[in-house]
This record gives structure tokens, sequence and C-alpha cells, in this order.
């Protein structure tokens, strides 16, 4: 049986504009450090969780799997992933249950990542939470939520009617 060689994590480069991103498989704990604490610690902090909500949902949570899409260059991923991880905490959310990929930026590696585990993903918007059960997506938050994160959340896992904003361009309707 053939050993396969770990993926880097908190892969660092330079983008276009002279900038420090994150690319690949990452960990929060990472964007907890400069350059990037600036905007994740910021955000993390100035964030009210709807406790009522979060409560609620939070059973409802344990047998979740979480894949978190995001690139660091992006203004809505820098104020929606530190309010995600901070509503995630607030339900017990064990680290173990949460996936964090960063994508690039670059014009020829556009929302990809090194290891493409956006691959068949249909990853258009970050940021974008992937939820699962049992290995099945259940439901995704996409950029930004519709009522609110743990509204959003609270529909998607009690399997309540729940349409992102991009759902035309993750699930294009047919030609006619």
């Amino acid at each position: 049986m053939a050993t396969q060689t770990p993926q880097p994590v908190n892969i660092e480069v330079t983008d276009k504009k002279g900038n420090l991103i994150l690319l690949g498989k990452s960990t929060r704990e990472r964007l907890a450090q400069p350059p990037f604490d600036v905007w994740y610690t910021k955000n993390f902090e100035a964030y009210t969780v709807d406790s009522t909500t979060a409560n609620q949902i939070k059973p409802l949570l344990k047998n979740k799997q979480f894949l978190l899409f995001m690139g660091t260059w992006c203004g809505d991923s820098r104020r929606e992933v530190p309010r995600m991880y901070k509503i995630l905490d607030y339900c017990g959310v064990k680290h173990s249950q949460i996936q964090l990929i960063t994508l690039n930026n670059s014009d020829t590696a556009y929302k990809q990542s090194p290891g493409h585990e956006e691959r068949g993903l249909n990853i258009r918007r970050v940021p974008t939470l992937l939820i699962f059960e049992n290995q099945r997506e259940v439901g995704r938050v996409v950029e930004s939520p519709i009522t609110s994160l743990e509204k959003d959340i609270q529909a998607i896992v009690t399997g309540k009617p729940y349409e992102h904003r991009y759902k035309d361009l993750v699930n294009p309707k047919p030609a006619m």
C-alpha cells in the first residue's frame, strides 16, 4: 500500500498585490497571528452570538462536519469567517470537526487550493461553509448569510427550506 505524503499546512505566499496570503489546508490558529490577526481578532471579538438560536442548534452540530473555504485576501471572508468560528465555538463544535481551506486569488489559480480540495464542490464565492452529516452535504452558507449565520445554520441542520443567495451559480438551472 502506497503511503501518502501529508500536505503542508498554512502555506504562505505573496499575492500579485504584494500581500501575504494563506493557501490550502490552514488552521484558525494561523489566522490569529500576524498579519491576519488584524482582521481576524477584531471581527471575532466584535461579533455577538445570537445565543438563543445558538443554544437551539448546539445539540444538532455534534455529529456534523464543516468544510470552510475562504480567501485571506477576501473582504467577505475576513468579516464572516471569524464570526463563523465564534458561533461554532459557542456551540461546542470541536476543532476536529472543522477543516479550513484557503484559496488563491491569482489569475491562473483563482479560488483554487494547491491540493484542489474545492474540486467538484462548486466553490464560486468565498467564504463558503459546507455542512456535512454522514459524509453527505446537507447545506452551505455562501459568502454572507440570508438572515443571520445562526439562523441560516439552524435552517440547514433542521432541514427547513434554505437557499443561499448564489444557488443558481452553484446549481445552474438547465437550459430550456
